[in-house]
Formats: structure tokens, C-alpha cells, sequence
């Protein structure tokens, strides 16, 4: 069982850390098992260290101590950090949950069957894997699901559930697709072994495996590890918490460090349970709170907690600081993306030109990378340099690339560069045998690529299926073509999209993997938006708007790829990437309903906690400045469609004051017929449905309509002309 350190630390050492109360209480414990509920902001990294160094101050061997975060960026920190505390660390376990369980493996993995010199198969040899099954059992009609047959097994072994065990699931419940998965599954598996190779989520459940069924291993580790502490304990699946479990058994001097509010990964695995049961799950555990934020003004931490206090599936603290109240957080009403993205460059200008901040000192969040696209073009427009995290930019993205390679081939048949990317994407059976002896008819005859295809009758060999394919191909083209001249751009953007069949082999993506099939949609949709903002802009200046400009316009966004590493710029990124940044201004945007929260209509309750997470998570990456904004309209496949804001900003209770912030973005107001200004958040009655609050204005004039959530849970739009409404 824990007990307290056996010599007693310097107290001139922990002096020197500079900790607060409840950091040192949290420093000084290793009675039983701790959870350090560490809010943001609050030195959670610091204290974890600190607890570390003590440990190897006061005599523990560092070999003895395990400690477990979830990138090795963090682990190289932490490390860092100890060493600066005290230099006689050498030989910590300080890994991550993958790193730790390969390390097992390539020791011990022989006395389960895993050759110690195993390989890590990515993400691209399990699908080359599960396609070679898929062909092997006659079920290469479903290469479409290779993602979704990946999904559910990683599923599964995140979950302890082997191969064996899953077909015995699969028979008792008896659906096809399950036993189809199974069998799939054992296949897998069986190549997997025989190519002596593990994926990521064999490492994790193959090492709970080796531990579960080598008695001696386990004993002999359990006692070897005297001290365990994991970061982000959070994050974890229920694989790394049975890990975690068996390791801390025999001595439970377990400490996790994590905060339930900042859970953002259900999506990839995560269980918020383990962090909420961890005084269940670990007897005699102790929590200790740190809520002292050191991060941000106090103003932008009352705006955060009011925000996350609405979640009900969370253990209560409130973040506080001795730091100044600071500006109060912004919110923001646009008009458009458009307008969104021009607030946010106006700003950052008035800002910079200050000599208060400098680019590195602004972040821009998003909920969607498809949202990039109008802070990229109006950055690049202003010349503003940006960097974009864990994602490409937006022309650079493959999908894009696709799409803008068919509209080039349009402006110049003879691109063989785009000719080539595009000719058998999506798929229409001219594959690479077929190009092979179109490629040496055109080499003989010294023509064209493009010309070889329109000649394709008399090229030797081709299967019935490639010719159909070719003429399906430059009929397209060349249709497509004839019609530069009359038709929108935009519209011949819609029409490539959809007769190439390229629309639809996206959406087919969604029955294996939904998030990605919905982000490339997504995608495909800010460019036909793309391509009408670029048509209204060369209307409003009388510039006819050719396809020659437009391509003209994309090649330079696509060669901006020195800004990444520009040593001044401006980050852009998803608000899921954010946890452990920080940045003095922060712009958190697209705080509508339905794109942030996403699919709110359809959302449960515990999908809603977790976007409600998110926003949480983003607004206190704030240190200084904090801005909100949202967009009355956004383009949706070329066409402007209203929003209503976000509840999330109505949950800051700031709204209110949305008419003293309009010197940010000057916008009219319309009024009622009682003469009074009606703005986003105005509390308004009205005769039949009670009272209420204004969420969205669309229009202008007498055209206004105005969408209203009453108290009683209705929804109503109304002609502002016509409606009954009282200003409360």
C-alpha cells in the first residue's frame, strides 16, 4: 500500500519551486492513490514535475518512477523540466501510453508469440492489409469500408476485445455485419502475425495481454514500479486505464493529473469515466483541486466558467486568479464569414500597430478546417503571414487539389500534370495498365495526352471498361468546356463535381469514416463558395471573371508555404488541437448553432457537453483577449444561408452587452414599432408565445425577420414589420 516518503525532503527544495498551497499539498502526497484535478491554466505541468523531482530528491531511484503523457513533445518537457529541478534523473520510464507498451513488447513479447523485432503497421499498411482480405474473401465490392473495418477494430482492441472474443459476440448476436467485421478481424490478425508486424492499437492491447497472462511479469513489474503518474489521465480508453490499473496494483502510489472539463476525445476513443470514477475505482483515492489560474485575466475566466458550469457531467471547481480583471471578452457579430475574417485582420493591424503584440501573439480557432479558407485568402490578401497547425492549407489539401485539377484541365486540355491526377480519380476503370499503353500510343504519335484519349479507338488493347471510361472522361471535359462562356463559374464548379462522380465517392466515405468523408465535404463546399466570392468580387470591380484568374488567384494561395515558418505569423488552427498552447489574443470563431456546437439539432446530451468542452477549452487558451464572433449568414455550396448565434455565447452572459461592442463592427439595427433598437440577445415578449431572446436578424428594412427562443422551449421567425413584439 502507498505510504508517505521515507526521508524527508529538503524543505529549502520545494521552497525554490515556487508553488502555491494547493500545488505543494498535491506535491507532498503519496499516502494513496491522488487525482490532481488541474483546471486550465492552473500549473498542472509544473506540479507533476515538481511531485517527480521530489520523489527522486528524497532517494527514489528514478528507474522506479513511470511516467506516462500522451505526446512525446510533452515527455521531452517534462524531462527537461526534472532535470532543471534536480540532475540525477537519468533512467525515468517517462513515455507514452504506446511508447511504454512497445517498450514491454519488444522485451517480453516472445512469451505471447510476438517476435521481439516486430513492425508497426501505420494507418496506410492497414489499409493496404484489410484490402488484400477483402480481395481474398470476395469482398472487393467493399473496399469503400476499409476505414470502417479498421475503425471497428481498433475499436475493439481499445476496448480488450481480441479476435476470438469478438466472433463469439458476433455468432451470439448473429448480424451479418458483425460476423462479416469478425472474420475480417481474425484474418487481419493472422497477417498481422505472419508479416510480424503490431498496429498502435495491438501495442496498448497485447501488453495488457502479456501482463494479464504472464503471472511473473506482472508480479515483477507491479513491484518494480513503485510510483506511477499519468498526464492527461482524462484522454485515456479503457485499454490504458487497465494498463494503468495493473501496473499501480501492489503499491497504488497511482497519481493521474487531469481535468473532466477539458475531455475533447470521445471521438478518438477517450472515456470520461475514468477520470470521474477515479475515487471509485481506486480505493481510498484523494483528490486534490488546483483552480488558481495563472494563464488568464479575470475577466475571460468569469466568461469560461459560466460557459462549462452548464455541463452536469462534471466534478464542480471554478477556475479563479490574482491576475488584473483585464479587457472585457468581446463578442462579435458579422455579417459573413467574409466579414468575420476582416474584423479579425482589422484587428490584429490595430493591435500589432500598437507595438503591444506581435503575429506569434494571435490564434485563430475554428471548429472545421474547411473554415480556414477565408482567414487564409483574406490574410494572404493583406499580406498578413500565418501558419496553419496540424492541418494543409486549403489549396493544398487533396481534395482540392482533385477539384482544381479538374477546372484546369478545363482552362488547358493539355495539362498532363492535372491530366494525370484526375484521369482515374474517382475511379472510372482506367487504371494503370490502361494508362501505361495510352501513355506510349501518345509517345508514339507525338501528341498530346489529351489527344491520345480522344483517339482512343485507335489505341490497342484497352478493355471495353477503359474506353468507356476515356469517353466518359473527355465528354465531360470537353461539355464542360463548351460552356465556360455562359455559365458561372461556380456553377461549372457543381457540375465537374458531381457528373465526374467525385461528389459522390466522398459522400460514399462517410460508411467508413464519417468524420472524414463530412471535413472533405466541407471542403468541396468553401470552394464552389470560393469560386462565387471570387465572381462577386470581379462583378463589383466590372472584370469579366474568367477561369484563367481564378487559377491564377489559387496558384498563389498555394505557394504561401514560407509563411508556415515564418517567425512572426499568426496561428490558425481547430479548437481540437489547442489543449496545452496558450497565446496572449485569441479569436474563437464560428460560434453558430450547428457549426459550433456542431449538428446541435441532433446532438445528445453528452455529445453537447462535449462541444460545450470544446468552447471551454478554446476560451481559455485566452490570456489577455478574448474574442468571440459569429457570422449572420454563411455561404453553404454558393449560397448564403442565415445562422443563429451559439448558445454558447448566450451562456457567457455577455451578450448583453453586445450593443457596447458595436464600435468593433459597426452594423444597423432594426427596430420594433414601438421605436426601440432590436439586436441579437434582446429579451422581447410577445402576445401568443410569451417571453423570449432575439438569436438571429436576417435581412435588412422591411425585409428584417427575426428569430426568436422563447422561455418555453419554441422557435419562431417572424416578419419584423408584422410581428407583436415588445422590448422586456
Amino acid at each position: 500500500m502507498a505510504s508517505a516518503l521515507d526521508v524527508k525532503p529538503d524543505s529549502l527544495t520545494l521552497d525554490k519551486l515556487g508553488l502555491n498551497s494547493k500545488q505543494l499539498e498535491a506535491v507532498k502526497y503519496f499516502e494513496n492513490p491522488l487525482l490532481i484535478l488541474a483546471g486550465a491554466g492552473t500549473g498542472k505541468t509544473k506540479t507533476l514535475t515538481s511531485k517527480i523531482a521530489l520523489l527522486i530528491a528524497s532517494g527514489i531511484s528514478p528507474s522506479k518512477i513511470l511516467a506516462i503523457t500522451f505526446t512525446n513533445k510533452a515527455a521531452a518537457e517534462m524531462r527537461q523540466r526534472i532535470m532543471q529541478i534536480t540532475p540525477y534523473s537519468g533512467g525515468i520510464w517517462m513515455h507514452t501510453f504506446h511508447a511504454l507498451g512497445a517498450k514491454l513488447l519488444r522485451r517480453h513479447g516472445e512469451l505471447i508469440g510476438i517476435k521481439q523485432n516486430f513492425l508497426i503497421y501505420d494507418e496506410d499498411d492497414q489499409k493496404k492489409l484489410i484490402g488484400l482480405i477483402l480481395k481474398e474473401i470476395g469482398l472487393e465490392s467493399e473496399k469503400n469500408k476499409i476505414g470502417l473495418y479498421i475503425s471497428l477494430i481498433s475499436k475493439a482492441k481499445d476496448d480488450l476485445i481480441d479476435e476470438e472474443a469478438y466472433l463469439i459476440n458476433a455468432e451470439a448476436s448473429g448480424e451479418t455485419n458483425r460476423l462479416k467485421t469478425a472474420r475480417i478481424y481474425r484474418l487481419y490478425q493472422a497477417k498481422l502475425a505472419l508479416a510480424g508486424a503490431l498496429d498502435f492499437g495491438d501495442l496498448i492491447h497485447k501488453a495488457c495481454k502479456l501482463l494479464k497472462e504472464k503471472d511473473d511479469l506482472r508480479e515483477y513489474y507491479q513491484e518494480y514500479f513503485q510510483y506511477v503518474l499519468v498526464d492527461e489521465y482524462q484522454d485515456t480508453n479503457h485499454a490504458q486505464y487497465v494498463l494503468i490499473k495493473t501496473l499501480s496494483e501492489k503499491h497504488q502510489n497511482l497519481c493521474v493529473v487531469g481535468d473532466p472539463d477539458q475531455t475533447i476525445y470521445s471521438w478518438r476513443g477517450a472515456n470520461i469515466r475514468n477520470i470521474m470514477e477515479f475515487e471509485k475505482d481506486f480505493k481510498n483515492a484523494k483528490t486534490i483541486i488546483l483552480e488558481q489560474n495563472y494563464r488568464s485575466t479575470a475577466n475571460i475566466l468569469t466568461a469560461a466558467n459560466k460557459v462549462i458550469t452548464r455541463n452536469r457531467n462534471r466534478q464542480p471547481k471554478n477556475l479563479w486568479t490574482e491576475n488584473n480583471d483585464g479587457d472585457s471578452v468581446k463578442i462579435i457579430e458579422c455579417a459573413s464569414e467574409i466579414d468575420e475574417s476582416k474584423f479579425i485582420y482589422n484587428k490584429i493591424k490595430s493591435l500589432t500597430a500598437s507595438g503591444a503584440y506581435t503575429y506569434n501573439d494571435f490564434v485563430v480557432f475554428y471548429r472545421t478546417n474547411a473554415q480556414s479558407r477565408s482567414f487564409e485568402e483574406t490574410f494572404m490578401k493583406m499580406s498578413i503571414p500565418y501558419r496553419i497547425v496540424g492541418s494543409i492549407k486549403f489549396y493544398n489539401r487533396k481534395e482540392i487539389k482533385d477539384a482544381v485539377a479538374y477546372f484546369r484541365l478545363l482552362a488547358n486540355p493539355y495539362d498532363t500534370v492535372s491530366l494525370m491526377r484526375i484521369i482515374n480519380t474517382p475511379a472510372r476503370g482506367i487504371g494503370k495498365t490502361a494508362l501505361e499503353k495510352i501513355q506510349a500510343y501518345a509517345m508514339e504519335k507525338q501528341m498530346p495526352l489529351f489527344d491520345a484519349l480522344e483517339n482512343e479507338y485507335q489505341i490497342p488493347k484497352l478493355t471495353p471498361m477503359a474506353r468507356r471510361g476515356i469517353k466518359e472522361f473527355t465528354i465531360l471535359i470537353n461539355s464542360l468546356k463548351e460552356e465556360l462562356n455562359e455559365t458561372p463559374l461556380y456553377l461549372i464548379i457543381e457540375k465537374l463535381l458531381t457528373k465526374s462522380g467525385y461528389w459522390q465517392s466522398i459522400e460514399d466515405l462517410s460508411e467508413k469514416d464519417p468524420a472524414a468523408s463530412l471535413a472533405k465535404l466541407g471542403n468541396l463546399q468553401e470552394l464552389v463558395n470560393a469560386v462565387k466570392e471570387f465572381e462577386d468580387r470581379m462583378a463589383n470591380q466590372n472584370i469579366p471573371p474568367s477561369i484563367h484568374k481564378f487559377l491564377e488567384n489559387v496558384s498563389l494561395a498555394s505557394e504561401v508555404d514560407n509563411l508556415e515558418y515564418s517567425k512572426y505569423a499568426v496561428t490558425l488552427m481547430t479548437v481540437h488541437l489547442a489543449k496545452g498552447l496558450e497565446f496572449p489574443a485569441v479569436f474563437l470563431t464560428g460560434l453558430e448553432d450547428g457549426l459550433f456546437p456542431i449538428n446541435a439539432s441532433h446532438s445528445s446530451n453528452s455529445e453537447m457537453e462535449e462541444e460545450r468542452r470544446l468552447c471551454y477549452v478554446g476560451m481559455t487558451r485566452a490570456k489577455q483577449k478574448l474574442f468571440m464572433t459569429w457570422a449572420n449568414t454563411r455561404k453553404i455550396f454558393g449560397k448564403t444561408e442565415p445562422n443563429s448565434a451559439s448558445r454558447f455565447l448566450f451562456e457567457t452572459e455577455l451578450i448583453e452587452e453586445e450593443e457596447k461592442q458595436k464600435e468593433e463592427m459597426p452594423q444597423s439595427a432594426p427596430y420594433v414599432s414601438t421605436g426601440l433598437r432590436i439586436t441579437i440577445g434582446r429579451k422581447v415578449a410577445h402576445p401568443v408565445y410569451g417571453i423570449g431572446r432575439v438569436i438571429n436578424l436576417v435581412g435588412t428594412g422591411e425585409f428584417t425577420k427575426v428569430t426568436v427562443v422563447f422561455d418555453n422551449g419554441g422557435k419562431q421567425t417572424f416578419m419584423l414589420k408584422y410581428a407583436p413584439l415588445e422590448i422586456v
